[in-house]
């Protein structure tokens, strides 16, 4: 098999864009001669001779982190008279030797606002945490941390609901080698520990990413500028949440769409009510093209929005079977003068066969009954341009050599720290009781009068289930985009009529030239 070196020499093409500070990199593999868990007590308290591969997060919190939001039948509901924040300290440990100890001098120390995060994963045994980075005036702190792009705001990913600690890190990885590093965040796996009164308190592996936010290696657009009449911005399409400004665009108004519009940039600090009608006009032109149900309405969705960033969205999520995506942390942005473009790619915890609810069919499709992606699904130029878009990256980053070549790479790279990370949530991962509401739970369910249990206790199950969605999955897609090439109603290939009237005017004037020329 080739390695991941020598299948990435032809894995980009004329298509991919220029790649921005801050992408991927080789994993080297785990060469720890140490037992894992030799550092580690009972009750996972972190001992001297605590050494890892990967680099180290040392956190430090002022007090117990809020709980302000809970849920109620399955509503998020934020309790806005609760401070989210936290204060205290990072410390982030990376010698580059791929031998790290808590003892070593740190690469990276600030102060920080830290708060859980997540929907569903707020609640889990093992917390997510967004960081908000300040130097020692209370400014922000805009660094550049362990050769990701500068910014001030970072995310602690480590969802319990992916025993492989993989599925976020190989579709970012991905997404960001098929369409650019505007298509997916950086990140890089470490592992968190906590400064206690009573010592290191050891947390597990987490991802150590980037948020969705402007900045020259996040989402590179344009500042916003209040004088000026129109803007650059961000929105994510989710559910109504107290922490963006939520928009009224055509989609919602019209009842052509059940999905809030937040808005993520420009901050609500800085917004102008000028710029928010703005902003709202601007994406309801998009929406009132695409859900229109005239023809000649529909035709023009393609001047509205960025067609590469869409295909590439829908075989992406696709490819993975991300089907969260489309509906909840779904961005798009803009950037002045420009089309819409979607992206990036967000939240791969339930994809890959991990939905809680039910088995995914790999055989079959599914983004197309996605919001936006239903109404371009109606296109035989879109599906073309999918099906052209999938057969040429399944020859580079989407074949299943390479994806398999950087399952196998994450897995090396990983070999100690996951040890320490099973044996960490060892009461959530290995229990099958359905008990703890804190947990993450694959339903069980009957096939031929038989009881199916999809419960995996073990991290070699977990590889299997991946690897073998992804197998049969993947052999599919291009299959079932023919079929759904046949079911769309539309073919904007050819503009309008009146282009088609002129080439058949064109062609009548010069037949007789031509005619006239061969004789000669």
């Amino acid at each position: 098999m080739l390695s991941v070196f020598e299948i990435t020499q032809y894995a980009f093409n004329e298509r991919t864009t220029e790649r921005t500070e801050g992408t991927y990199e080789t994993l080297p593999p785990d060469t720890s001669k140490e037992e894992p868990l030799a550092w580690l007590t009972e009750d996972f308290h972190v001992l001297d001779g605590f050494t890892t591969n990967l680099p180290i997060v040392i956190l430090e919190i002022d007090g117990e982190l809020s709980e302000y939001k809970s849920f109620q039948g399955g509503q998020e509901i934020v309790d806005e008279t609760v401070e989210p924040y936290t204060g205290g300290s990072i410390q982030i440990i990376d010698g580059g030797d791929g031998c790290n100890s808590p003892l070593d001098a740190p690469v990276y120390t600030s102060d920080m606002q830290i708060k859980k995060r997540g929907h569903t994963s707020f609640l889990y045994d093992k917390s997510q945490y967004l960081m908000k980075m300040y130097d020692g005036d209370g400014m922000e702190n805009k660094t550049e941390i362990l050769g990701m792009g500068q910014g001030d705001e970072w995310i602690l990913n480590g969802s319990m609901a992916d025993k492989s600690m993989l599925r976020n890190y190989l579709s970012y990885r991905i997404a960001s080698e098929a369409s650019g590093s505007a298509m997916a965040p950086d990140c890089r796996f470490c592992e968190v520990i906590l400064q206690t009164e009573d010592g290191l308190l050891y947390q597990g592996v987490y991802l150590l990413q980037e948020t969705v936010s402007r900045g020259e290696n996040r989402v590179d657009i344009d500042p916003f500028r209040d004088k000026k009449a129109y803007t650059s911005y961000i929105v994510r399409r989710d559910r109504f949440t107290n922490f963006d400004i939520m928009l009224d665009t055509y989609g919602r108004l019209s009842g052509k769409s059940q999905e809030w519009i937040g808005l993520k940039y420009p901050a609500a600090s800085r917004l102008t009510e000028k710029a928010k009608t703005y902003i709202e006009e601007d994406f309801s032109r998009m929406e009132k093209a695409i859900y229109a149900e005239e023809e000649s309405v529909f035709k023009v969705y393609d001047r509205y929005i960025d067609m590469d960033s869409f295909v590439d969205y829908f075989l992406i999520n696709e490819f993975f079977g991300n089907y969260d995506a489309g509906e909840h942390s779904t961005y798009m942005y803009k950037r002045t003068g420009e089309k819409l473009s979607i992206g990036p790619v967000w939240d791969f915890d339930q994809a890959m066969n991990n939905y809680f609810q039910e088995e995914m069919d790999p055989y079959t499709l599914a983004f197309q009954t996605k919001p936006l992606f239903d109404r371009l699904s109606r296109d035989k130029k879109f599906i073309d341009a999918l099906k052209d878009r999938y057969t040429q990256l399944r020859r580079e980053v989407l074949s299943e050599e390479y994806v398999f070549a950087v399952i196998d790479e994450a897995v090396a790279h990983l070999s100690s720290a996951r040890e320490r990370e099973w044996y960490r949530w060892a009461a959530d991962y290995t229990d099958d009781s359905f008990s703890n509401l804190h947990n993450y739970y694959l339903q069980d369910y009957i096939q031929d009068g038989v009881l199916i249990s999809r419960f995996n206790d073990k991290y070699e199950q977990e590889l299997y289930n991946i690897r073998t969605y992804l197998h049969r999955h993947g052999n599919s897609i291009q299959t079932e985009l023919t079929r759904l090439y046949d079911l769309a109603e539309y073919n904007t290939s050819i503009e309008n009529e009146n282009e088609l009237l002129l080439l058949i005017i064109m062609t009548f004037f010069l037949l007789p030239s031509l005619l006239i020329s061969r004789k000669e």
